[in-house]
């Protein structure tokens, strides 16, 4: 099964490129991450052009700061239940946040903090996330 995580503009500093690029090249022992960026325009053409991304019969997550806040441990159980029947994808909206449309195809709504942060930090937060619960699976020292 694939992992996507598909986002809302690119990256622009170079530290969180590097940290970035440095966590992908670490999935590829344990699947296959997509890393998706999507031009930044309005709201709605946004969430076209996300909709377009996600397939039927993916699990979809989207980051929204309403949404619920899990543990690491929970969030690899997620992914563990998930990963083995369908795809995953991780959806980080924009700056005016995503459309209606968007989150009424999650199956998850999840919130890292009632605090605002840049969608650049939030790209890295989220795939260290996602690697962590990984090693959690496999039960690796990383997550100690």
């Amino acid at each position: 099964m694939k992992l996507r995580l598909i986002s809302i503009g690119t990256i622009k500093e170079p530290f969180a490129k590097e940290w970035i690029n440095e966590y992908l090249k670490r999935f590829t022992k344990y699947c296959n991450l997509e890393f998706l960026e999507i031009k930044e325009s309005n709201k709605k053409q946004e969430g076209e052009e996300l909709l377009k991304r996600i397939k039927d019969n993916d699990f979809v997550v989207v980051l929204d700061m309403a949404g619920k806040q899990l543990s690491s441990e929970e969030l690899s159980e997620v992914i563990k239940r998930e990963i083995m029947q369908k795809n995953i994808s991780f959806i980080i909206g924009g700056p005016e946040g995503l459309s209606e449309e968007v989150i009424s195809k999650a199956h998850l709504k999840l919130s890292f903090s009632r605090m605002t942060f840049t969608h650049q930090m939030i790209r890295l937060f989220l795939i260290e996330q996602i690697y962590r619960a990984f090693t959690i699976i496999k039960g690796e020292k990383y997550h100690k």
